[in-house]
């Protein structure tokens, strides 16, 4: 008489599957002995169970173990090895699904630091962009102070009563004065930033003299291809950038990041054009 393998409930000649688990029935239940093989979550046993059943292990099924509260994943003796070899196989091409999907993970949230970290400026540029806004600002600010003054002693007259033209001269002028002192504040900035500047600039012209004493092609590339066929120029790339990175801040330490990272791409062409 067929029997069900998993609930071992038999059933009449001629029937296929069992009605309650939907599992393939067995000939006879005395000719099968069942033996565990792996256990883990229900989705992923019932893969398994699918992937087994694809590979012609008809005997695999899926049992839930109440005291342990796993699901275990069962086949017969005879099937076994051929079983475990495809497990083996299965859980192989799990992992390099996993490993693809986090790389994948990880370049996109590198791209979105990138993306979002935006592009390092030296102090010398942040220093001329803050001049220009100072100017910018100072120009607009007593433009419009010079404009209420002639508007409030009625130079340049308005058709609003005195109350009106008190309030648009009050809520005009402190707009105004707020431009003035912002952009004495960005003129300060500036005047700090120059320094730094100069401070910076002076750091740079140290490190490319250390680079063009100590940093070749060869050191650089030195022990890091161990198959060079196997390294494509992109890779090449940023294993050479990671190794000049650390030999830099190793002579010179406590580097700004951004500083580091903009300085390497923009001597690396002077190593290898």
């Amino acid at each position: 008489m067929p029997w069900c393998p998993k609930c071992k409930n038999e059933y009449r000649e001629g029937v296929t599957l069992c009605a309650d688990c939907g599992v393939e029935l067995e000939g006879s239940l005395n000719t099968r002995k069942d033996e565990p093989l792996i256990f883990g979550e229900e989705e992923q046993m019932e893969r398994l169970k699918e992937f087994l059943h694809f590979n012609k292990v008809k005997s695999a099924f899926v049992s839930y173990d109440e005291k342990d509260q796993t699901y275990e994943l069962f086949v017969s003796g005879e099937e076994k090895r051929k079983a475990a070899l495809a497990v083996n196989v299965f859980l192989q091409e799990e992992k390099k699904e996993k490993e693809t999907e986090e790389g994948a993970e990880e370049s996109s949230k590198g791209l979105s630091m990138a993306v979002g970290g935006g592009v390092y400026q030296n102090s010398q540029t942040r220093a001329e962009e803050n001049r220009s806004s100072a100017y910018m600002l100072l120009l607009i600010g007593g433009l419009g102070l010079v404009a209420i003054a002639l508007i409030f002693t009625g130079i340049i007259p308005i058709s609003v009563n005195i109350m009106n033209r008190y309030m648009i001269c009050g809520v005009m002028g402190g707009l105004f004065v707020l431009f003035v002192v912002m952009g004495a504040v960005s003129m300060k900035s500036s005047k700090i930033l120059a320094q730094k500047a100069e401070s910076e600039n002076n750091l740079t012209s140290e490190i490319k003299k250390w680079c063009e004493e100590n940093l070749t092609a060869e050191v650089v590339d030195e022990g890091l291809f161990e198959l060079e066929d196997d390294d494509s120029e992109e890779s090449r790339y940023f294993k050479r950038i990671e190794k000049m990175k650390k030999q830099i801040s190793h002579q010179f330490m406590n580097l700004d990041e951004g500083f580091l990272d903009s300085f390497t791409d923009d001597y690396y062409p002077h190593i290898f054009e």
